[in-house]
């Protein structure tokens, strides 16, 4: 059975990541940097002989494209992004672009050409870690705005397109025949190491809803006020997050995080009165993630009033969950079935370009276990092993829909 070099894989990856390495053993390659642009170039140099057409848009996203058995048919496109967080890892995003380069590399050695073209693209600023939101992808398909994107000021404040347009990748708009998308990427949970399963066939990802919730009670002395006839906010608070957090618990299949948590007057003397903290819940189905949303806020409300304080809910954005399409899952689970790997279907509860790129084509993922479920942090790790599993996969996931064809359902 036709396979990539795992070795090959591991040693682009390491030579990847020395390209804003860290002293902890992380990566710092953050989108539009010198970083970046080195990150790039190294890309370019690998793809370019492998195939036929290279090109880059006008936000940077970088296309390589080895032609089917015509050469004006539709692609299938894989890849991921190589930008990183500040102090992030080796591994997220970088994997799903040299897992692709690896799948060019083993068609080009065995001089393979499908009823598909094969692109590879490594899309701009997935990480939002300097330039918020991502917008390599999100521009792709129209989601967001292109000149917004390109006015965007980062935190370091200077204006993404001037700063695109220094590393040589400003480009121009691009129209790509493409019938499908795959992505492979780190699992970045613990869920497939905690279960000893070689593959995550990703079926779709979390919608989320972000919120801010403020609870407002009475300032007042901490020695001076009995406890019976206080207002206190962050008593309060605790027990809306501990309350909350039992509603999703019992559930059993949505997340709740508050993992942002403000306390005034913030004095060791004085009772809180103010208390602002994020909330951010996530689930696999829309409905039950309105169901919680609205239990959320009830929740909220009858335990303010229990503690004699008032409460304020907003909600800052809601992102419906994603569905991939049957036929690109399919083929992920068939490509893990014919390599004989375990797999478990499962949802993304991260953002990926995926996301982005299933409102426009058929698309899919494939997740391999993350070590200790650690990521945007420099000891992110999945091993040789594992991560040659995951472009095996790619590889035959790829191959099952360019010999079978991409239905759209």
């Amino acid at each position: 059975m036709l396979k990539i070099n795992g070795a090959r894989l591991w040693d682009s990856l390491m030579e990847m990541a020395k390209i804003g390495a860290t002293p902890e053993g992380g990566v710092s390659r953050v989108a539009v940097s010198e970083e970046d642009r080195l990150g790039r170039n190294l890309l370019r140099k690998w793809v370019t002989p492998l195939v036929e057409d290279f090109h880059f848009d006008e936000v940077g996203n970088m296309f390589f494209v080895r032609h089917g058995l015509q050469p004006e048919s539709p692609m299938i496109l894989t890849g991921s992004h190589l930008d990183t967080q500040i102090h992030g890892g080796r591994f997220d995003g970088a994997f799903g672009v040299m897992a692709g380069l690896e799948v060019l590399r083993t068609l080009a050695e065995d001089d393979i050409r499908l009823p598909y073209g094969i692109g590879l693209v490594a899309w701009t600023n997935e990480e939002e870690a300097r330039y918020c939101p991502a917008m390599g992808s999100a521009v792709f398909v129209g989601k967001q705005n292109l000149q917004s994107a390109l006015d965007c000021v980062g935190l370091n404040g200077k204006v993404f397109s001037e700063e695109l347009k220094k590393i040589g990748y400003l480009g121009r708009p691009l129209e790509l025949n493409i019938s499908a998308y795959l992505e492979a990427h780190i699992e970045q949970g613990p869920v497939l190491e905690n279960e000893k399963i070689q593959i995550g066939v990703v079926f779709g990802a979390q919608g989320q809803i972000a919120m801010n919730a403020e609870i407002i009670g009475e300032a007042g002395h901490s020695g001076t006020v009995p406890m019976r006839l206080r207002k206190d906010a962050l008593v309060c608070a605790i027990d809306v997050i501990n309350s909350c957090r039992d509603l999703v618990i019992e559930e059993g299949r949505g997340v709740f995080t508050v993992g942002a948590f403000k306390l005034e007057p913030n004095s060791r003397t004085t009772i809180p009165d103010k208390i602002s903290f994020g909330i951010d819940l996530r689930h696999p189905d829309a409905d039950s993630l309105k169901n919680l949303q609205n239990l959320i806020n009830k929740k909220i409300k009858e335990k303010a009033a229990e503690h004699c304080c008032q409460e304020r809910i907003e909600v800052l954005f809601h992102k419906e969950p994603v569905v991939f399409t049957d036929s690109c899952v399919k083929s992920v689970q068939s490509a893990s079935d014919q390599l004989g790997y375990t797999s478990l279907a499962m949802p993304s509860g991260a953002f990926h370009d995926a996301c982005l790129l299933a409102s426009q084509v058929p698309t899919g993922m494939i997740f391999v276990p993350s070590q200790k479920g650690v990521s945007h942090n420099p000891s992110e790790y999945s091993s040789p092993e594992q991560l040659e599993k995951g472009a095996n996969v790619l590889l035959h996931a790829l191959l099952n829909l360019a010999e079978k064809g991409v239905p759209l359902s």
